[in-house]
């Protein structure tokens, strides 16, 4: 039987004192960053950026940082057919999901030390159940958001501003006589990116929330690496995994991992593997294992 889980009041935001907390933690962090970057990353890491590790922690089109692809917190092209296991119920899924950001701007400063670069992105993340006739979309997802990406020698860094709204299907909530439900989230999250080869990069920071329709809990956590062969090399392959943990359902880490290969600069085929609690956290709070195959494209 279909049920939520956990607490979805829809009732009035009272955050405001968490939110001026969290708009001078992120500033600070913010401020922080740039003001040691400045003065060297020997100051970080005892050592200057070197060509290996500048190379490694750029995207395909020359920005800094490289996106996190195997995240579902991120905006891609994904179409994956999966199984999911949650609370003793299994399921077969489709996952479709679009996405890309526009890098509208970017300076360099003299000597390669510095970039910073500005974008906008957004996407849509839907989730459809492959065991039922009409194919019931199950949720929906929406993200935009602004991002300021920088690089201060051998250190990358992200900051994004952003908006989330999601809904349950409707065809769901018809089917269990249910009343449409959907939560919205405003936040801010900073992720620092190093590379110590061209192949292997490793990320991670804080994130915070602003507003919620739901009144939910406002710091997270994310970390991650992930791994790609040369471009030379015999059999093109990737392995990624991502880590996320959110106050609202006390730290519990979701995880998501991706292993599998490459085709070109932008396109992967890989296996999915997620553990923790749902990746619908807005309405479950059930943990789920999903197992699948992915297709993705990244630009």
């Amino acid at each position: 039987m279909f049920r939520l889980g956990g607490s979805l009041g829809t009732y009035p935001t009272k955050q405001s004192h968490r939110v001026r907390s969290a708009h001078r933690i992120s500033t600070t962090l913010f401020l922080s960053f740039l003001m040691v970057g400045l003065s060297g990353t020997e100051f970080l890491f005892g050592q200057s950026a070197t060509r290996s590790t500048v190379e490694g922690i750029h995207d395909a089109n020359g920005f800094p940082f490289v996106v996190p692809a195997s995240s579902p917190l991120e905006p891609v092209h994904r179409i994956a057919v999966a199984i999911v296991d949650r609370d003793t119920v299994q399921r077969t899924i489709s996952l479709a999901e679009f996405g890309d950001r526009l890098g509208f701007w970017i300076v360099r400063a003299p000597h390669a030390k510095f970039e910073l670069a500005g974008a906008l992105q957004g996407g849509v993340s839907s989730r459809f159940d492959l065991g039922q006739p009409r194919l019931d979309l199950l949720e929906i997802h929406y993200r935009a958001g602004f991002l300021l990406r920088a690089r201060i020698g051998a250190v990358a860094a992200r900051v994004e501003l952003y908006h989330v709204s999601s809904h349950l299907g409707d065809e769901l909530m018809a089917r269990h006589d249910l009343d449409p439900i959907s939560t919205s989230r405003e936040g801010l999250e900073i992720l620092f990116q190093v590379s110590p080869s061209p192949e292997i990069r490793f990320y991670g920071g804080p994130g915070f929330l602003f507003k919620s329709s739901s009144d939910f809990s406002t710091p997270s956590l994310r970390a991650g690496g992930d791994w790609q062969s040369a471009g030379n090399s015999l059999i093109p392959g990737y392995a990624t995994v991502d880590v996320f943990s959110w106050s609202e359902l006390n730290w519990r880490p979701q995880v998501a991992a991706e292993v599998g290969v490459t085709l070109g600069k932008h396109a992967r085929i890989g296996l999915m593997l997620g553990l923790g609690p749902s990746r619908a956290e807005q309405f479950f709070r059930d943990n789920e294992t999903i197992f699948g195959l992915s297709a993705s494209y990244v630009r």
